[in-house]
């Protein structure tokens, strides 16, 4: 079996979520069969390589708008790479145009056409050496809705719905993203839930992390919360500085993006800068030794670009209580309230002082939501257990079943 996956970047280099997730699946899968990733380059420059068993083909990209990056060869390479099943990473419309171009769907106008006609039937890539194109199978893996380029939504939808109504299956990470979703609610009868996972091994400490988690908890004096994540507005990390002002402990905030120096500027007005540390990018070992010394995780995002929260559910599985906000997405999916942690109002920065509050003040309950959290991490979120059931899409749709 022959499948490639598009999106709009690939770790490495890329850390973002979608990226993580998509390279933890790929190398999982190209233990049983032939996985390529088809993505930008970032530069002028076509480049391969292979990466845990992956081939990655990165394309060159001239400029992106809106996030979108702009790869006119990325249609002829998706031919080039003859594929029996392509897996699409939503929201990409570059990936999503060059699926349709492949398709020998090159008019713009009959791209209208088709959008407007809503055929199911499969989009057919050409083989190279045959006279005839063959049916090629679409997976699409919806990781969230367009929010930050909502307004230019109406000139994608055309786009959006040619490819939807090709896909034979929709992948989504919980049931709370396909009720919450304009889009999937749409094509709720294609839809299939695969929860994200992740590798439960590559949390275990080492014998010399272990000693350092012990003698940073044994030195930390005040309590110690967690961030993990890029610094972007959506992230919410503005009401956990606003929060913190309230608890007495320490934030570490891990990761990097745009927000840094805004939210730098904040906790210097807020007076908690001596209680706040901006680390940037970590290396594994600190993230794992982070993970495991921290007392409360909070994922504090403010709208549905935050679909799932894997790094919530990175810190379910080092046994940490979490405290995220109730997004009507897969946020509270992972984290049940009152079981793995807490869940509070998005945007509400004293209802999460309060929740920070009564975690940090107790540690017996901190211990059993972190107990039930791991237990759920081992029980339903691994990495085995999601490439396990992507595989099996796909040779239901090759089989024909739906």
């Amino acid at each position: 079996m022959r499948v490639v996956h598009l999106f709009k970047d690939y770790f490495p280099p890329t850390t973002g979520g979608i990226e993580q997730h998509m390279q933890l699946l790929c190398s999982g899968l190209a233990r049983s069969m032939d996985v390529s990733v088809l993505v930008p380059s970032r530069s002028f420059r076509r480049r391969t390589e292979t990466i845990d068993g992956v081939h990655v083909v990165r394309v060159p990209e001239f400029g992106r708008f809106a996030a979108v990056p702009f790869c006119p060869t990325m249609p002829i390479e998706l031919s080039r790479l003859l594929p029996d099943i392509v897996h699409l990473h939503f929201p990409n419309p570059m990936g999503d145009l060059s699926y349709l171009f492949s398709s020998n769907l090159f008019s713009p106008v009959r791209l209208l056409r088709l959008a407007v006609a809503g055929s199911a039937r499969p989009a057919t890539i050409p083989v190279a050496g045959s006279a005839r194109p063959a049916t090629v199978p679409l997976i699409i893996s919806y990781h969230a809705d367009v929010i930050r380029q909502r307004r230019l939504l109406p000139l994608y939808r055309p786009i959006l719905d040619a490819v939807f109504k090709r896909a034979q299956r929709v992948i989504a990470a919980a049931e709370e993203n396909i009720a919450s979703s304009d889009i999937l609610t749409r094509y709720k009868d294609r839809c299939t839930v695969i929860p994200y996972g992740v590798d439960l091994r590559s949390f275990d400490l080492t014998e010399t992390e272990s000693v350092e988690v012990r003698r940073r908890q044994a030195t930390a004096g005040e309590g110690m919360v967690l961030f993990v994540g890029v610094l972007r507005p959506y992230k919410g990390v503005d009401v956990l500085l606003k929060a913190m002002a309230r608890v007495r402990a320490r934030l570490i905030v891990v990761g990097r993006g745009p927000n840094r120096l805004e939210l730098s500027g904040l906790a210097a007005r807020l007076g908690i800068s001596s209680r706040v540390l901006f680390l940037g990018e970590v290396s594994d070992s600190e993230r794992r030794i982070l993970l495991h010394s921290c007392d409360v995780f909070v994922l504090p995002s403010i709208d549905n670009r935050e679909a799932f929260g894997i790094a919530q559910l990175e810190a379910m599985a080092c046994g940490r209580p979490v405290i995220a906000s109730d997004l009507p997405t897969g946020v509270r999916f992972v984290n049940k309230n009152q079981m793995t942690g807490l869940l509070v109002p998005p945007g509400d920065s004293d209802a999460l002082a309060a929740a920070l509050q009564r975690l940090l003040g107790d540690e017996r309950l901190r211990q059993t939501l972190g107990n039930a959290a791991k237990r759920r991490a081992e029980l339903e979120f691994s990495a085995d257990r999601m490439v396990r059931r992507v595989q099996q899409v796909y040779e239901e749709v090759l089989g024909g079943r739906r």
